[in-house]
């Protein structure tokens, strides 16, 4: 232990030096993650959208005794647009983001027992505000379907003299969606939230995991390019200390990833219920927290078990770096795959085969955390605590002195 001791504190000295680059990683969540917040919900309303309006129909029609006229049908859709903060031009424009036409007879149609009333939206390509004036006019539409078809209904039901429900007509099936946990007992929606935030934390986790990988490069190759890697090699301290030395002061890290990553994460939760009033914060409990600074340090654990082996067998920094970003690839595509899909719940063959992946488990771990299975996290933890033990003998036997002071560089 004291070898190591003397390793590491000679890799911090080394990392220290450059403390611009270590303030830059811990600055960096501190910035992004509150930006992200702010910008997921409200980027939307910074942007202008135009919408144009063109009435083509000049009928009327009136069905279980209310009159309507296509003005009446614009006056909703205008409101509804302005409400979502679009800007509305009446008539034809070059510069809107989406126009909707209402054709010649659509009162008259939308009031009748054997036509249909038409209503045409154009998009601009590449439009996200055209998108989105979509599906607001779609919905409208859904309740203004609704709504005449209860009128003639009702008209129908006049003509026949019978007792009609509306609901039983139009809606003769109604569906109930509810959520259970483990075990089958009912959850809150706030306790359903949590798993989807899970997610965005395993998926989050992609971030953390190449600054370590840079810095235990630039602690082997670095050395051994710089030619100071021969003279700490002919000090007394054993080969395992030395590996063990470098892994560890790297996965420091890891550890100020971690902390400005939870950190950024409240800021995330707290600075638009701050400033909109939107409360996002009660939704993160304090032991997901935890699990999500845990994960961190464990993922950035895991991509030095990684990358150690593969950087003691480079020659150069361009082959380390190469295999470097090979494992840090594995490490996003498992990641992305947490955010889709419940690995668990997958077949044998392909669950087993991410298993594998030490990544897997950090996020099986937040997730486990959120639904509150304490032993299944923990399980899944010592899981990649085993991996990476195995990984660092790896990485220990690996490790020739000869081939990395006259190997290729």
């Amino acid at each position: 232990m004291n070898s190591v001791y003397v390793v590491v504190w000679k890799e911090l000295k080394d990392m220290l030096r450059d403390i611009r680059t270590l303030a830059a990683i811990a600055f960096l969540p501190l910035l992004i993650l509150p930006l992200m917040s702010l910008t997921s919900i409200y980027a939307q309303g910074l942007q202008p959208g135009y919408v144009a309006l063109i009435n083509y129909d000049k009928t009327s029609g009136s069905v279980g005794g209310v009159n309507i006229t296509s003005e009446d049908i614009l006056k909703e859709i205008s409101e509804a647009l302005e409400k979502n903060g679009l800007h509305v031009i009446y008539g034809a424009s070059a510069n809107a983001d989406a126009t909707i036409i209402i054709k010649e007879g659509f009162a008259k149609n939308l009031t009748s027992l054997t036509e249909r009333a038409r209503l045409e939206i154009i998009k601009t390509l590449g439009s996200s505000k055209a998108d989105q004036v979509e599906n607001i006019v779609l919905n409208l539409i859904n309740d203004l379907n609704f709504r005449l078809a209860s009128l003639k209904v009702i008209e129908l039901s006049g003509i026949a003299g019978l007792n009609v429900s509306v609901d039983s007509v139009l809606r003769p099936v109604e569906a109930q969606v509810s959520v259970v946990g483990v075990g089958g007992a009912p959850v809150s929606y706030e306790e359903a939230i949590r798993v989807y935030i899970s997610r965005f934390l395993s998926f989050s986790l992609i971030f953390v995991t190449t600054p370590s990988t840079a810095y235990i490069t630039d602690s082997v190759i670095g050395e051994k390019e710089r030619k100071t890697l021969e003279a700490l090699l002919s000090t007394p301290v054993p080969r395992h200390a030395l590996i063990i030395g470098k892994v560890v002061s790297t996965s420091l890290i890891g550890l100020l990833t971690g902390f400005t990553n939870a950190l950024g994460l409240l800021l995330f939760a707290y600075v638009p219920s701050l400033i909109y009033g939107i409360n996002l914060f009660y939704l993160i409990p304090g032991s997901v927290m935890l699990a999500h600074f845990i994960a961190i340090y464990f993922s950035v654990l895991s991509s030095l078990a990684l990358v150690t082996p593969a950087v003691i067998r480079s020659g150069s920094y361009r082959a380390a770096q190469a295999s470097s970003m090979i494992i840090i690839s594995v490490a996003t595509i498992v990641f992305f795959i947490s955010l889709y899909v419940d690995i668990e719940q997958l077949s044998n063959v392909f669950k087993w085969l991410l298993y594998l992946i030490p990544y897997t488990h950090a996020s099986l771990f937040i997730k486990f955390v959120a639904l509150g299975m304490l032993r299944e996290a923990l399980t899944h933890l010592t899981i990649l605590l085993l991996v990476i033990a195995g990984l660092m003998y790896v990485s220990i036997k690996l490790f020739n002195e000869e081939r990395i002071i006259y190997g290729r560089t």
